[in-house]
């Protein structure tokens, strides 16, 4: 599935060690559906998980731009927020 997110802010998500796993810190980008048509966007934030190969391109320079991502997998944190996981397959600058 293909998504158009708007990324409205970027944030460092850590969880520490625990008897299921080491410490992890996890990259966030926090979006806006922009799906077309608009009746079928997603209501609420969404976030993405930002992969180690992702980094460099996308960490930093994706604020405020549309990020074409392909969800593999729709996965929800302790606190019931949406995050999806996939790939960056595009970026572009939002239409005025």
């Amino acid at each position: 599935m293909k998504l158009k997110l708007l990324v409205q802010t970027q944030e460092l998500v850590s969880y520490p060690a625990s008897d299921r796993g080491p410490a992890t810190i996890n990259h966030m980008l926090n979006c806006i559906d922009m799906s077309q048509p608009p009746e079928a966007r997603m209501t609420e934030n969404i976030g993405y998980k930002v992969k180690e190969s992702e980094l460099t391109k996308y960490w930093n320079s994706s604020m405020d731009k549309v990020i074409e991502v392909v969800c593999r997998r729709i996965a929800h944190t302790k606190a019931g927020k949406a995050m999806l996981i996939g790939e960056i397959v595009d970026t572009v600058a939002p239409v005025k």
